[in-house]
């Protein structure tokens, strides 16, 4: 009984994040991203600086590439650093080559890589 119920617990978790639009882990991005823009977006993101705190919406560029922080409410502070160490798992845990992002706090927050023209950085501190 122990197991189903907690199994039964974690699909019914599954199942009300993803209908409040919580975040995934995933490797899609613009239909003009490509498996090539993995080497910009490794840089994109490594112009988060370490020791600063980030806690809202941010973005960083390099090429035609961004990497954005986002949450839907509650943004955490995190520093330059942890970001970077979120952005990570986009290229060595999930496989992605090209545009991606990943999830954390239980779906609240994600880091996004994915292709953009006209990149300008955008939040603060910027």
């Amino acid at each position: 009984m122990v197991k189903s119920t907690t199994l039964m617990m974690a699909v019914l978790a599954t199942v009300v994040g993803s209908a409040f639009g919580g975040y995934s882990d995933n490797c899609h991005g613009s239909s003009r991203c490509n498996k090539g823009m993995g080497p910009a977006c490794r840089s994109a993101y490594a112009r988060f600086t370490d020791g600063t705190v980030y806690n809202a919406y941010v973005s960083r560029t390099f090429g035609h590439c961004t990497a954005i922080y986002r949450c839907n409410s509650g943004y955490p502070a995190l520093t330059g650093a942890q970001l970077k160490g979120f952005f990570a798992p986009i290229f060595a845990g999930q496989g992605c080559q090209g545009c991606g992002s990943h999830a954390f706090d239980g779906g609240n927050c994600e880091v996004t890589v994915n292709y953009c023209s006209n990149c300008v950085d955008s939040g603060n501190p910027n």
